[in-house]
């Protein structure tokens, strides 16, 4: 029998119908449908036989090619052209892939009638007697509802079957550590990431991701359906300790621990990321089209995005540990303790955890000398690139509260941060450094003056002591000093270049060379009251992941330079939530550590000196202990 492409759009066949083709009406009566009819449906369709077999069975994967367990690079191999028989359920990949196991499917199945199935990715009917594409209008009661309960289906099963193949994913290579008779590495591999087109912006980031070790080891400790999650609140609240269980994470997140899982296998690269960059697309669609985009607005949307799936998770397992209640059902007592520990479970998602910081903006009034405080949480500190003379810096230090506001110098708010390693002589030539628009003073005056609120409040005071009239009085604006000051420190910092800007109506890049660190102190832009910091200690930053841009605005490209190293043994407690995580390196060892330069698919191991003489873009930075 030959099989026609099911994706092919085929004009009817006479022998089928030989009725008069009439225009179909959508609100006719199942009895009196004509047009395309075919006489399989009513032996090959059991809705009841169909809904048995997807519950029991993973989602949109060819049962065959699961079983056979082949991995490509470190993934599974499975075919996204998967179609399922309605008469048993069955899934098979489609005629154009490799195993054909669907039309494999009917053509073993003689006993029953087989022959009908639908692809789960465009929903086409196909009928294999017919050799014919099928219409819901074929019938509307048996076609239309089954495929309206498949498409519902597939909406809630995403996220398991991510976390399913993963499981599979990790069987497998645990099996094959076992037959070659060795423990797993402890300096991973480097892998090469394909380009799916213009994707550079995407793999450089997942480099500097894949070797940040933090992020794997706590993605291991939740991944998992029914990990347990131990919520507490402060004394103050009188409330005890809530453990909750936790469902199987986000389609997004599942398909990030799924591809950097495989980055860390011992099988040889490059890999594919066309799953998890499909899923990231799914939460953002402006990086679909394959044009060229920002690695720091695509780590911002995929760090936000999986962000979110931890937090609606943790949401979810906080309202089933009351039983799901609702603003009806749900008494004072109920509503409030769902909301403390709402508010206090979010926080504790892995990329609160490890990326996210605070800063606090300082405002004092230089009149009344009023201080104002804001705290905002911050993934990356953007530093802007400026050209001027070397001179040496003038740092604002640990900032009491009114004491370094007041007596500070003006000639300290100009003062700069460079950004320079400690291995390249400074010189006398003008060098591009970055100032530091957090934690140097700012003048606010002119356009920019403040709004004083409490310079305005003794105003009206004033006016209405002295006047019986009421009169409107008008905001106060006054000259002001202020400063950002970081109050909670990260496990892992980022920082951001700023190398394009706006000239006019033209957008520009700064492609000079700018010095950074191999190791970062924090101590000197940390508020006094900086949490997870202590008073008068060193805030020490090791760097561990650069991502390059070269080239102009009109055709760039990203690379990454990551440094392979041994594990912490110890990570931050405050981070992880235990004193100790087992099978990390102590601080003190660098053995065995290398650089290296990845572009692409291509790799190579490259000195120190030349990651340092990276056209840096993102810096990335491990927290020491």
């Amino acid at each position: 029998m030959r099989v026609k492409d099911p994706s092919t759009d085929l004009p009817e066949k006479g022998k089928r119908n030989k009725r008069p083709s009439i225009p179909h009406d959508e609100d006719s009566s199942d009895d009196i449908a004509v047009g395309l009819t075919c006489q399989h449906i009513s032996r090959a369709v059991s809705v009841n036989h169909v809904k048995k077999a997807i519950a029991e069975n993973l989602w949109s994967v060819c049962s065959e090619c699961l079983r056979e367990r082949r991995f490509c690079d470190g993934q599974p191999v499975l075919s996204s052209d998967v179609w399922l028989c309605l008469k048993c359920g069955y899934q098979g990949c489609g005629k154009n892939s490799e195993g054909q196991h669907s039309l494999k499917h009917f053509r073993t199945c003689r006993t029953d009638s087989h022959c009908i199935t639908v692809s789960l990715s465009t929903w086409i009917i196909w009928c294999y007697e017919c050799d014919e594409k099928l219409s819901t209008h074929c019938n509307k009661k048996v076609l239309a509802q089954i495929v309206d309960f498949l498409q519902k289906h597939f909406s809630k099963t995403q996220t398991n079957a991510f976390a399913r193949i993963l499981k599979l994913c990790e069987e497998k290579y645990e099996i094959g550590e076992i037959k070659k008779g060795r423990q797993a590495i402890s300096v991973s591999s480097v892998k090469g990431i394909t380009n799916l087109g213009n994707t550079c912006f995407f793999n450089a980031v997942i480099q500097n991701l894949a070797q940040t070790y933090i992020l794997t080891e706590m993605m291991n400790e939740i991944r998992e359906d029914g990990t347990k999650l131990k919520i507490s609140l402060s004394p103050d609240s009188q409330m005890d300790s809530l453990m909750v269980e936790l469902a199987s994470p986000g389609p997004l997140t599942s398909a990030l621990f799924l591809f950097l899982h495989s980055m860390k296998e011992t099988e040889k690269g490059p890999l594919s990321p066309k799953v998890l960059f499909n899923q990231l697309c799914q939460k953002a669609p402006r990086f679909k089209g394959f044009q060229q985009q920002d690695s720091q607005e695509l780590l911002h949307y995929l760090l936000d995005a999986v962000r979110t799936e931890e937090t609606k998770r943790i949401q979810a397992s906080i309202l089933k540990a009351f039983n799901n209640p609702t603003t009806k059902t749900a008494d004072e007592e109920t509503r409030k303790k769902v909301k403390a520990y709402g508010k206090e479970g979010v926080k504790m998602n892995f990329i609160d955890r490890i990326f996210i910081g605070e800063l606090t903006s300082t405002v004092m009034c230089e009149e009344c000398a009023n201080i104002s405080t804001v705290k905002d949480p911050f993934i990356d500190i953007s530093l802007p690139i400026r050209e001027e003379r070397v001179s040496k810096p003038v740092v604002l230090g640990k900032m009491n509260r009114c004491r370094s506001l007041q007596e500070a110098e003006l000639d300290q708010y100009r003062s700069t941060i460079t950004v320079q390693s400690s291995q390249q002589p400074r010189a006398s030539r003008k060098q591009y450094s970055t100032r530091d628009k957090f934690t140097s003073m700012e003048l606010l005056m002119g356009n920019n003056k403040l709004l004083c609120e409490n310079c305005t409040e003794k105003k009206q005071k004033y006016l209405k002591e002295s006047s019986s009239a009421e009169k409107k009085v008008e905001g106060v604006y006054t000259n002001a000093r202020k400063q950002l000051l970081i109050s909670a420190v990260p496990a892992v910092l980022i920082l951001h270049l700023k190398r394009f800007h706006q000239a006019g109506l033209n957008l520009r890049k700064v492609n000079r060379h700018v010095d950074f660190p191999l190791t970062l102190d924090l101590a000197p832009f940390c508020s006094s009251a900086c949490k997870n910091v202590t008073v008068g200690d060193k805030v020490l930053y090791s760097l561990y992941g650069i991502v390059e841009h070269s080239g102009s605005m009109r055709g760039g490209h990203y690379t990454a330079y990551v440094k392979v190293r041994v594990p912490y043994k110890k990570l931050p407690e405050q981070t992880t939530g235990r004193k100790n995580v087992p099978g990390l390196k102590e601080l003190a060892s660098e053995a065995g550590s290398h650089w290296v330069y990845v572009s692409d698919t291509y790799v190579q191991v490259v000195p120190e000196s030349t990651a340092l003489s990276a056209q840096a873009y993102l810096l990335f930075y491990e927290r020491n202990l």
